[in-house]
């Protein structure tokens, strides 16, 4: 094999879930959670993928570790303006390089769909490490509501 093409090989990692199907990620792309996650301490590594659909704001957030779990997430700056500019971020990181995701919460009536802004997800997206960060301050609901009944479907 010449220099150049073992230069173009990426390391993948093959994710294989009956829930949410089968994929192959660039190792690169994994995100790693130290602490876990709430309720899934064991959970700690992962991938975040895009959605199906053009344009969507929700994303996937699969784990490596537990190929059943997998979360629906948006970026919690978006769907609450000035939500990110409070928050304790981690000193070595640039705001720049900090992504802030929401678990989401989506029930069979879409409308009622909700974010939860309690406790985010703070991605530092150069090293791909992250932490749940739960906010005690009373400020953020655990349930923000995404959609209302006068959003058109």
């Amino acid at each position: 094999m010449g220099e150049a093409a073992r230069e173009a090989v990426v390391e993948t990692v093959a994710v294989r879930s009956q829930r949410f199907g089968n994929y192959d990620v660039p190792a690169d792309r994994i995100l790693r959670f130290p602490e876990g996650l709430v309720g899934f301490p064991e959970a700690r590594h992962f991938v975040l993928l895009d959605s199906a659909h053009a344009g969507s704001p929700f994303r996937y957030l699969l784990c490596l570790d537990l190929p059943e779990l997998g979360f629906v997430v948006c970026d919690a700056t978006e769907i609450c303006p000035g939500y990110g500019a409070d928050l304790p971020r981690p000193p070595d990181v640039k705001p720049g390089d900090l992504a802030v995701m929401a678990l989401v919460t989506v029930p069979a009536d879409p409308l009622q769909m909700t974010a939860n802004l309690m406790a985010p997800l703070l991605i530092d997206c150069r090293s791909g490490s992250g932490r749940q960060l739960v906010l005690d301050t009373g400020r953020y609901p655990i349930r923000f509501a995404l959609l209302s009944s006068r959003t058109p479907a």
